[in-house]
């Protein structure tokens, strides 16, 4: 029976152990821009790098343009929520290499548009590239399309 017991314990450890040892689940997206909307309530329109600590490449937005960006912009077309480059804990850190990634990714995607902006005969006005457009939903860019559809009747 005591090693009934023993081997009991030992189990209920491991599992305290391992639960301890468990990445923490991060809060739904909703729930974390909800609660930075809250914190620069009454700062929307300022720039964003008046409000927030360590903004680099998005100089010039608004702090609400900021958040629409990252909500819209990154998470929506790489299907990541915020822990994906952020420490949700530490928002200014640069803890994580893909938040680097990001800011190299958008230099790329001002780059490509301004170059965009100088071929004539774009059927788009103005012809502009974004991160769903390479990315589509994923967080490795799409290599391939996915196949066309059957043709009517065939």
């Amino acid at each position: 029976m005591s090693t009934l017991r023993g081997a009991a314990a030992l189990g209920a450890c491991l599992v305290a152990v391992a639960w301890a040892q468990a990445p923490a689940q991060e809060p739904p997206k909703e729930e974390l821009l909800a609660e930075l909307r809250r914190q620069i309530a009454g700062r929307e329109q300022e720039p964003a790098e008046a409000v927030f600590r360590d903004i680099e490449v998005m100089k010039g937005r608004t702090a609400e343009q900021l958040l629409a960006v990252m909500d819209l912009g990154y998470s929506r077309s790489l299907g990541v929520g915020c822990g994906h480059c952020h420490d949700t804990g530490d928002w200014p850190a640069d803890a994580k290499p893909q938040k680097q990634v990001a800011r190299q990714m958008t230099l790329m995607n001002r780059e490509i548009n301004a170059k965009l902006r100088t071929i004539e005969g774009l059927e788009s006005d103005p012809p502009v590239i974004n991160c769903t457009t390479c990315h589509r939903g994923q967080k490795k860019p799409a290599l391939n399309l996915d196949p066309p559809p059957p043709a009517p009747g065939g």
